[in-house]
């Protein structure tokens, strides 16, 4: 048995549910919009930050790129200088090497000055790095052995050799040879 009751003098409101229903639904709505806005507004500014931050690099890129090139004359400038420095290092190496050759014989010729007696003269002199030859003349011959020994005493030349003297009219001539003391 079906016991039904009614309710009298109360009418059913089935537009109540259904308003409650679509309320319900407009609500869910309003909330993923909501959330689809959200998400929309931060896909937004990611977005303009990544652009911003892309650009600024952009900008960054484009003036070192410039700083660059601008160092590229002066790039240009430190190489021709290394150039020319190990050139003029060569050189100055050379130039040493020359200028201690050039002051070994300096000390030989001043030397050579020095132990020479006044009355005496270098006709032909020949020098190299390790030897001297030369002919000298004089008016005396005290003067050329006078000459010889003071070699022989000299910390500037060994081995010394004398050829003896030849009379060419008043004047008395010999050659000698000596090696030079390297130091």
């Amino acid at each position: 048995m079906l016991n039904l009751q009614f309710n009298k003098g109360k009418d059913i409101n089935l537009l109540e549910a259904y308003n409650r229903q679509y309320k319900n639904k407009t609500e869910d709505n309003k909330k993923i919009y909501i959330f689809i806005l959200a998400e929309l507004s931060i896909f937004l500014v990611i977005t303009i930050i990544s652009l911003v931050k892309i650009t600024y690099y952009k900008t960054q890129n484009a003036k070192l790129t410039q700083a660059i090139n601008s160092l590229i004359p002066i790039e240009n400038q430190v190489k021709e200088y290394t150039k020319v420095k190990m050139m003029y290092e060569n050189k100055k190496t050379i130039l040493d090497l020359v200028a201690k050759d050039n002051e070994t014989f300096n000390t030989v010729i001043t030397n050579l000055e020095e132990i020479m007696p006044s009355e005496m003269a270098i006709e032909n002199m020949t020098l190299s790095k390790d030897k001297v030859s030369f002919v000298i003349k004089s008016s005396r011959e005290e003067n050329i052995a006078q000459f010889v020994y003071n070699m022989q005493n000299s910390d500037v030349f060994k081995n010394i050799v004398f050829n003896g003297i030849s009379n060419q009219g008043t004047e008395k001539r010999t050659s000698i040879t000596a090696e030079i003391v390297r130091k």
